[in-house]
């Protein structure tokens, strides 16, 4: 299933990306490839952080709140590597996107608990 997302303000550091398709992997159930359409050559590995932090959590500011609505989900980016144990995703840049309208924004998270280089794989976290 591919899904269309637009980022009004781009991601951050990336504004100049704003359109993306939302893929899930083959094979992959727990991983999405956030794909540009500015730029074949570029896309994130997603996924939702939930599965692998259950107790994820970050404020969004009221405005942000109720710019996107409901029915959010939310998504970090993930750094793949060669082996499983050193796959990692940054908790602190999660990335959230309305179900409904396909609009999505990124957030940068300040609490310190929170890396932005979280082993996914390690029983032990980031």
């Amino acid at each position: 299933m591919e899904k269309k997302i637009h980022f009004p303000k781009g991601l951050i550091g990336l504004e100049n990306y704003r359109d993306f398709t939302l893929t899930e992997l083959p094979d992959q159930t727990q991983f999405w490839l956030l794909q540009s359409l500015e730029d074949e050559h570029f896309g994130l590995v997603i996924t939702n952080p939930f599965w692998f932090v259950p107790d994820y959590d970050f404020e969004l500011l009221e405005s942000e709140a109720l710019q996107m609505g409901e029915d959010l989900d939310v998504f970090v980016t993930v750094n793949v590597a060669a082996t499983p144990e050193n796959i990692t995703a940054n908790l602190m840049g999660p990335i959230i996107v309305n179900q409904n309208t396909g609009i999505g924004f990124q957030v940068l998270v300040a609490d310190r608990k929170y890396t932005t280089q979280y082993k996914l794989m390690s029983t032990e976290g980031g």
